[in-house]
C-alpha cells in the first residue's frame, strides 16, 4: 500500500479530489489500484508490492489556483509511513528537468540562463523542504504543514523552470530543424552536403528518428463546409489537405454511403489546389464517430470484424488513386465504446492494416493514438496505454509507416485540470522512441456553446505548443484541428477553420504563419515575444 500526506491552507486536508487519479508502474503503465481520500491522507490500494507512482491533479480543482495540472510522483516503494504528496510531485518534476537537460543536450546553457537559474531555485527550495521535514515533524503523521508549504513552493518553482526549459529547447531545436542542421549533425555532414533522397536516421543520443525533410503543416477540415474562403485558406496556408472520413458521416445508414462532401474536397485538392491529401481515420470506434446502426453488432465481434472489413474496402477502394496517406485506425487502444478483448484489439488492427496495404500497396499508412498521456487506461481495465499499444503492434510485425498522435488539451486554467508544455514534450519524446515518424494529427481545442473567445495568453500558449511540436526531429507533419464534440452537441461543427464572423480562427492564423516561417527557412517569432 502507498499513502500520501495531504494538506490544505489550514492544515491536514479533510477532502481531496481523486477522480482523475491513477497508479502506474514501470514505463508509466497504469496498474489496477484503488485511490481514496481520507482525512489527512491519500491511500492507494494496489494488488502487488512492486514500486509504483501516483498521477493526480494538483492542486485539486476545488482549490483556488492559477493552474491545476496532472502531475505524477516517482516510482516509490511501499512503506508504513506516508509520503508527502507535494514533496514527491516536486521530486519527480525536478528529476524530469535534469533528464531533459541531457536528452535535449542543454547542459551547455550558461549558469545565468533563465532556465538554469529557475532550475537552481527549484532545487534549493526542494532541499529546504526536505530539511524542514527532518527538523519539524508535525503531530499529524511524519510531515508538518510547514514542510508542505515549502514543498509546494518547490513544485511551483519547478513548474516555472519547466516552462523556461521548454522555451530554451524550442529556441535551439526549431531553427536547427527548419534549416536542416539537425539532420546534418545526425549524419555528420554540413547542411549544404545533405544528399538528395536522404532517409531518416537514428538520432546520435538514441532518442528517436531525425527526418531529413521539414515538417509540413495543415489545418483539419470539416468536409460539409465548402466555400471560397475555406479554399483560399487551405491553398495558401496548408502544405496538404487533412480530410476526416468519420464513419458516421461516410455511412450514415448501413450500406448507404454519402461520398458527396468528401468527393468535392478531394476533387478540388487534386485538380485546383494541387495539394496532397491525408484522409482518415477510416475506422474509429469511439462514440462520436461510429454510426448508430453499428451498435447492433456491439457484442458480436465476428460480424463486427466483417463490417469493418467491408467499410475499409469501400472507402479505400474509392479514394486510393487520389489519397497517398491514410490514417487507417484511431483510438482502438482506448476501448471506450465497443469493448474488445486484447486479442480482438490486436486482430482488428492486423486485419485492417493488412487490408489497407493490399488495397493501396504504395500508400503511407498510419495509426492514430488518442489521449497519448496514458491516464485513461487507469480507469478502463481493458484499455491499453497508447505507447504500450504502439509497441505491441510493432512487435507483432504489423507494418506502420508513422504513428499519428492526437493531443486534445488547452492552456491550464483555474477550475480545470490540464497538462503543461513539458508534459506535451515528454509525450512526444516517448513516442519518438518507437523509431517511426510521428504525425501530430491534431492539437485541438474544445469549442463549446457560449465559450469565451481565446485570450492573448491562450493564443501565445498555443503558438508555443505548435512551435514545440514542429521542432521535434521525428515529427513529419502537424495538424491543428478543433476538438470533436459528441453527436447532437449544439456547437460549431468539428474542424471549423472560421469563426462566427467568417474570419480565420486565431489557431488557424498561428498555424499558417508557422508554415510560412518553415517554408522561408526563417526563424518563427518566439511565442513569449510575439504580439497578437
Amino acid at each position: 500500500m502507498l499513502s500520501f500526506a495531504i494538506f490544505d491552507n489550514s492544515g491536514p486536508a479533510e477532502q481531496w479530489s481523486v477522480s482523475e487519479a491513477f497508479v502506474f508502474g514501470q514505463d508509466e503503465i497504469p496498474v489496477p489500484a484503488e485511490v481514496r481520500a481520507e482525512p489527512g491522507r491519500l491511500v492507494c490500494e494496489k494488488h502487488s508490492a512492486e514500486a509504483a507512482g501516483l498521477a493526480i491533479a494538483f492542486p485539486p480543482t476545488e482549490e483556488a489556483s492559477d493552474r491545476s495540472l496532472m502531475l505524477q510522483t516517482c516510482l516509490l516503494p511501499e512503506r508504513d509511513e506516508p509520503y508527502l504528496l507535494s514533496l514527491e510531485l516536486a521530486r519527480q518534476r525536478i528529476m524530469m528537468l535534469f533528464n531533459k537537460l541531457e536528452d535535449w543536450s542543454l547542459f551547455d546553457l550558461p549558469a545565468e540562463h533563465e532556465a538554469i537559474r529557475a532550475l537552481e531555485r527549484a532545487r534549493l527550495a526542494f532541499t529546504r523542504a526536505l530539511v524542514s521535514h527532518k527538523l519539524n515533524r508535525g503531530e499529524h503523521g511524519a510531515y508538518s504543514h510547514e514542510a508542505d508549504r515549502l514543498a509546494r513552493e518547490a513544485l511551483e518553482l519547478a513548474l516555472s523552470a519547466s516552462d523556461a526549459l521548454v522555451s530554451a529547447h524550442i529556441a535551439r531545436a526549431l531553427p536547427d530543424r527548419i534549416s536542416g542542421r539537425a539532420y546534418a549533425n545526425a549524419i555528420g555532414k554540413e547542411p549544404g552536403q545533405i544528399p538528395p533522397q536522404s532517409h531518416a536516421v537514428k538520432s546520435p543520443n538514441d532518442t528517436g528518428l531525425v527526418l531529413p525533410t521539414k515538417p509540413v503543416v495543415s489545418v483539419g477540415l470539416n468536409p460539409v463546409q465548402f466555400s471560397e474562403m475555406l479554399q483560399r485558406l487551405v491553398s495558401t496556408g496548408c502544405d496538404f489537405v487533412s480530410l476526416p472520413t468519420r464513419w458516421r458521416d461516410m455511412e450514415p445508414d448501413e450500406g448507404k454511403y454519402a461520398f458527396a462532401a468528401t468527393d468535392r474536397w478531394i476533387e478540388w485538392a487534386v485538380r485546383q489546389a494541387k495539394l496532397p491529401i491525408t484522409a482518415g481515420p477510416v475506422v474509429d470506434l469511439s462514440r462520436s464517430n461510429v454510426p448508430d446502426w453499428l451498435y447492433i453488432w456491439e457484442h458480436d465481434y465476428e460480424t463486427l470484424r466483417e463490417v469493418v472489413y467491408e467499410h475499409v474496402k469501400n472507402i479505400m477502394t474509392r479514394y486510393r488513386r487520389t489519397v497517398p496517406r491514410w490514417t487507417v485506425l484511431s483510438g482502438l487502444n482506448r476501448n471506450d465504446n465497443f469493448q474488445l478483448s486484447f486479442e480482438q484489439m490486436m486482430d482488428l488492427t492486423r486485419m485492417t492494416m493488412l487490408l489497407a496495404r493490399k488495397l493501396h500497396p504504395h500508400g503511407k499508412m498510419q495509426i492514430e493514438v488518442r489521449h497519448p498521456f496514458g491516464s485513461e487506461p487507469g480507469h478502463r481495465p481493458r484499455s491499453l496505454p497508447g505507447a504500450l499499444y504502439a509497441e505491441m503492434v510493432q512487435q507483432a510485425g504489423i507494418g506502420v509507416d508513422a504513428w499519428g498522435i492526437r493531443f486534445e488539451l488547452d492552456r491550464p486554467k483555474p477550475g480545470e485540470v490540464g497538462r503543461d508544455l513539458m508534459a506535451l514534450s515528454a509525450a512526444l519524446d516517448r513516442y519518438a522512441l518507437l523509431d517511426r515518424p510521428l504525425a501530430v494529427t491534431a492539437l485541438s481545442k474544445a469549442s463549446e456553446p457560449g465559450a469565451e473567445p481565446p485570450t492573448e495568453e491562450d493564443i501565445l500558449w498555443l503558438k508555443e505548443a505548435m512551435q514545440l511540436i514542429v521542432s521535434k526531429p521525428s515529427v513529419v507533419s502537424f495538424v491543428w484541428q478543433q476538438r470533436e464534440l459528441p453527436p447532437g452537441a449544439k456547437a460549431p461543427m468539428p474542424g471549423s477553420m472560421i469563426d462566427a464572423t467568417g474570419q480565420p480562427k486565431p489557431a488557424v492564423r498561428i498555424a499558417t504563419e508557422l508554415r510560412q516561417s518553415i517554408i522561408a527557412g526563417g526563424l518563427p517569432q518566439p511565442a513569449h515575444e510575439s504580439k497578437v
